[in-house]
């Protein structure tokens, strides 16, 4: 009886520890350009996820995708320059991007990025971050819409793209949550190394 008691408390403890979800997840394509809407919350504090949000030389440890991330230029009086070398692939289409986009910041509330096109194989994009309080966690209210310079199967479309954001999001959305919360990303949940 004491084993199956311990073992509901385990269970119970990791669903609580892993409470990240996505609320809203809609994905437009429409003349080339792609709008992402979510609401995901994360059941962590809004300063510690805006902490691990706003890491931008540890980008890699929330999702694969990226192979390096770094500053550019530090944030001051909230702006600054990140790059960023994604790699992904969603069905057979895979692809390399580099990204050089402008951070600007209201701390602990509000991240806001703007593609710089002449360093970028974006035509033009943008994308920001509202984090507030919700309950015992946080709302993280994520839109972006951008242009690739480069061309991505009709095949491809939001559906299948929504199901990939969906699959990789939840994963990088439960990284945030462990290193929002000061604890160690579970094991299961770790990025491998490419």
């Amino acid at each position: 009886m004491m084993r199956l008691a311990a073992l509901a408390f385990l269970w119970l403890a990791s669903a609580a520890a892993a409470a990240a979800e996505f609320r809203t997840l809609d994905l437009i394509r429409e003349d080339g350009v792609f709008r992402v809407e979510a609401d995901v919350f994360i059941a962590a504090p809004p300063d510690g996820v805006y902490d691990v949000l706003s890491d931008y030389d540890n980008f890699e440890r929330l999702s694969s995708v990226f192979v390096d991330s770094r500053m550019r230029q530090p944030i001051e009086n909230g702006t600054g320059i990140v790059y960023f070398h994604m790699k992904g692939c969603v069905l057979f289409f895979c692809r390399e991007v580099k990204l050089v986009e402008r951070i600007d910041v209201m701390p602990k509330t509000r991240i806001v990025v703007t593609v710089i096109p002449e360093e970028s194989e974006m035509r033009w994009g943008w994308a920001s971050w509202d984090l507030e309080p919700d309950g015992e966690g946080t709302l993280v209210r994520y839109v972006a819409e951008v242009e690739p310079r480069f061309w991505i199967p009709p095949i491809i479309g939001p559906l299948v793209i929504r199901a990939a954001l969906n699959s990789r999001g939840l994963r990088a959305a439960k990284r945030v949550e462990a290193l929002a919360n000061g604890r160690p990303v579970p094991p299961e949940l770790v990025v491998e190394s490419p």
